[in-house]
């Protein structure tokens, strides 16, 4: 999340009172913070908030100190502290907290509060709450509009290597370190190498001239060779740094991150879609998929019927959590006036989004058993019904309504895999320089949007049917 606070509060005494040991204090202090050694900071603070109990300033370092490391309830009791030492600024921390604890009427009490100690004497003071009233409004907005998914499992692993923990069909393409990218191609740090099973395409992040993180895509050509990256969209960072990217196997629809100007906070998921060249501008997936802190890299497997993104919401040290979900054909939203949309939106416990008297241990144990390498699924059926069950034969469902149904989604999507595999081919063949095949790339990628519709009306006359 963006950072609101400049350390410009007077504490209750006049700042010009303080000794001249105190200021050198509050400067080293300020230096450590700047290095990220907050443990050392908060230990000098202390020392300094012993002699000048009423200093709001060093209350308001120390709130900032908790706060970045981890620590809310500390911070809030320090804010809370120079507040009442006429630290104004300090209500800046407690908006910023309780906007990322969901408690918008907190925030909305505490930045009303906020814009009327500023007129209280203190005209040379800018307004420091744009930025904090645009992450309040986009944070009720949100709240407005929170998916209802079955998240049935999660897992907290070591955030350098969080990639190497999804188990993707090989339909799906695979996730990989940029260390498979060819000699003397640039990529950032970190990120990940997104190639689908034709291994025809690599996508990942690489730094641009200002540093910023932007995607690129390369081409194989003939020869073992690939072409030189080229950007997938400049807009798609939105002001800021985009990166891991996932594109389904229809080759349109791309799941990426960015930070920048329509983040809630650090890296948020986007969905975009390709149209001709480019892409369309991005949509922020929303909640519960993203949050205040990092959520990115979302991969959804329509074999296995599973999806995942990781998010480091949890604040584990050197840890993300892996979320797993059954995606949903159509999105639903929670009711706004349901008792749990916090904790759906937060997540606070993924129990809560099960299905009654659903049982997942099929669904675990069957991307448990997935290798990374293994291309044995390609010819099996694999649907994943709302209640956890994974249909592999037609013969497993109960509804003779649903047999037929499934037997219509099968045939649909052979007929679209083929067209895929088509696509994929006069895709790599105008990468060589055949302009030839341009107009029936364009005609497929059209149909690609309408048959990704059809087959997931198609899937959802399966479930009705069977669910009913």
């Amino acid at each position: 999340m963006k950072r609101f606070i400049k350390y410009m509060c007077l504490p209750a005494l006049l700042l010009s009172s303080l000794t001249a040991s105190a200021a050198v204090n509050l400067t080293d202090a300020r230096e450590l913070i700047a290095r990220g050694d907050y443990e050392a900071a908060v230990s000098m603070l202390k020392g300094y908030a012993t002699k000048e109990p009423r200093n709001g300033t060093v209350q308001l370092l120390l709130g900032d100190c908790y706060r970045a490391m981890g620590n809310d309830a500390e911070a809030i009791v320090e804010y809370n502290k120079a507040v009442k030492n006429s630290c104004n600024d300090a209500r800046l921390g407690l908006i910023e907290i309780a906007i990322r604890e969901y408690r918008i009427d907190d925030a909305d009490t505490q930045l009303a509060d906020y814009r009327k100690g500023l007129k209280k004497g203190r005209k040379t003071l800018p307004d420091e709450s744009d930025d904090v009233t645009v992450q309040l409004e986009r944070t009720r907005n949100m709240l407005n509009r929170v998916e209802k998914i079955v998240v049935f499992d999660s897992i907290n692993v070591p955030a350098d290597e969080f990639f190497t923990y999804y188990r993707l069909s090989p339909e799906s393409g695979s996730i990989n370190p940029p260390s498979v990218l060819p000699q003397g191609f640039i990529a950032a740090t970190p990120t990940v190498v997104y190639e689908p099973e034709s291994r025809t395409e690599m996508m990942w992040a690489m730094p641009d001239a200002d540093n910023n993180s932007v995607l690129v895509s390369s081409v194989a050509l003939y020869g073992n060779e690939w072409d030189a990256p080229e950007h997938v969209g400049d807009h798609l960072g939105e002001g800021g740094d985009a990166n891991y990217p996932f594109m389904m196997p229809d080759g349109i629809t791309l799941y990426y991150a960015n930070d920048g100007d329509n983040s809630l906070g650090g890296y948020d998921i986007f969905i975009t879609r390709r149209d001709g060249n480019g892409f369309l501008q991005p949509q922020n997936l929303g909640m519960p998929y993203n949050s205040p802190y990092n959520d990115y890299m979302l991969a959804i497997d329509e074999t296995t019927g599973v999806g995942w993104w990781a998010s480091d919401r949890n604040r584990l040290d050197n840890m993300v959590t892996i979320y797993m979900f059954i995606p949903a054909e159509m999105r639903v939203n929670v009711d706004v006036t349901a008792p749990d949309i916090l904790d759906r939106a937060r997540l606070t416990s993924i129990k809560s989004t099960w299905e009654p008297g659903a049982d997942y241990s099929q669904l675990k144990n069957s991307i448990a058993n997935i290798s990374r390498s293994a291309h044995n699924l390609q010819s099996q059926c694999r649907f994943t019904l709302p209640d956890g069950r994974i249909i592999t034969r037609i013969e497993q469902l109960t509804n003779s309504d649903a047999r037929l149904a499934m037997r219509n989604y099968l045939d649909l999507e052979k007929s679209i895999r083929q067209d895929r595999e088509h696509l994929s081919q006069l895709r790599a063949a105008w990468a060589s320089g055949d302009r030839t095949v341009e107009a029936e790339i364009l005609q497929l990628e059209r149909q690609a949007v309408d048959d990704a519709v059809t087959l997931r009306l198609a899937a959802n006359e399966v479930i009705e049917a069977e669910m009913q």
